[in-house]
């Protein structure tokens, strides 16, 4: 009786210990997956690990940012909402958490985030990146400035930051700080293509479009996945004085999409290299676009106004309203012309 209860004694902490030892592998793997981007073996080794350990959370933060890569921003949510809960201090599942409100378009709840975030760690560099980034897209260009270079002053080689600190300086009208910012960012990291990108969006936006499309390539040469760059060259061709230039920018938007399917501006800017042209094809993209995202201001400007070359003024006006409601100035002066409201 005594050697059964041995044996018995000795499978369980065999078990035991293979068990441990299986729970610790499939949260080393699933962190090394994340590290490598393979996001999806991240979800599938993490998920099975907190089915067995629902206190580690890290394992939730990880497993949250894994489907925040994948766009799945309500499985991303839950994730660090139960980091949360389980470490409150956890200042990166905070902020990771206010990212995903952010990319919902709820900019507000995203700052009250990131600033929790900062009340944790008042020296959390990427969290005053992450305000800067909310207040540029709520136009608060003089906020947003305060906290990229909060940012860079924590973090004096954090050329991603300095390079936001230039876009936020041109949406401001200061070019001459913009270029300064990106420049900076470039010094700190000579691969950095979203600075080299970012340069050229500064000069397009001051009419500069030869200048631009060296800028846009030099960013391709750094890294030819960047579908932003593709874009952005393509308006510089589309705006430029190249006798080519309407065919050059449709295949550079083309190129962007091939990148990113979901590129809005790049179907956007279809419909308008089309507009005059062909009509129906640009409805057809103007149509994509707004699949992706119903209320992008942009688009829905640009459909009214194709509606209204057309005479279908009911459905223009539709759209009018819809950009209008969304604060787009073009839009609510269209709707005013015909004494309408928004």
């Amino acid at each position: 009786m005594r050697l059964n209860i041995a044996i018995l004694i000795a499978f369980v902490l065999a078990t035991t210990t293979a068990y441990s030892q299986n729970e610790e592998a499939l949260l080393s793997n699933g962190l090394f997956a994340f590290n490598n981007d393979n996001y999806m073996q991240t979800i599938n080794d993490l998920s099975k690990y907190v089915e067995i350990n629902k206190g580690n959370a890290l394992a939730y933060n990880t497993l949250g940012k894994a489907y925040a890569a994948f766009g799945n921003l309500d499985k991303a949510m839950i994730n660090f909402q139960m980091a949360i809960k389980l470490d409150p201090k956890y200042y990166e599942a905070v902020k990771n958490l206010g990212y995903v409100y952010y990319d919902e378009g709820d900019f507000n709840k995203a700052i009250s985030l990131f600033e929790n975030a900062i009340k944790i760690n008042p020296k959390y560099d990427t969290a005053y990146n992450a305000l800067g980034n909310a207040y540029d897209e709520l136009k608060n260009y003089k906020k947003a400035i305060s906290y990229y270079t909060k940012a860079v002053t924590i973090s004096s080689l954090y050329d991603g930051a300095y390079n936001n600190l230039g876009l936020a300086y041109s949406h401001n009208g200061n070019y001459e700080k913009a270029l300064e910012s990106c420049k900076k960012a470039l010094e700190i990291n000579p691969r950095n293509d979203d600075a080299y990108n970012a340069i050229g969006v500064i000069y397009e936006d001051q009419g500069e479009y030869v200048e631009a499309i060296e800028w846009f390539k030099k960013a391709i040469e750094v890294n030819k996945d960047n579908a932003d760059a593709y874009n952005n060259l393509g308006v510089a061709y589309y705006y430029s004085d190249d006798v080519k230039g309407e065919s050059k920018a449709v295949k550079n938007y083309l190129k962007a999409l091939e990148l990113n399917p979901d590129n809005i501006d790049s179907y956007n800017n279809l419909g308008a290299a089309y507009f005059s042209t062909n009509p129906t094809k640009a409805m057809e993209y103007y149509n994509k676009a707004l699949s992706i995202n119903p209320n992008h201001v942009d688009t829905n400007y640009n459909i009214g106004k194709l509606y209204m070359s057309m005479d279908q003024e009911a459905d223009a006006i539709a759209h009018f309203r819809r950009a209008a409601s969304a604060g787009q100035e073009l839009s609510q002066k269209e709707l005013k012309q015909r004494g309408l409201d928004w």
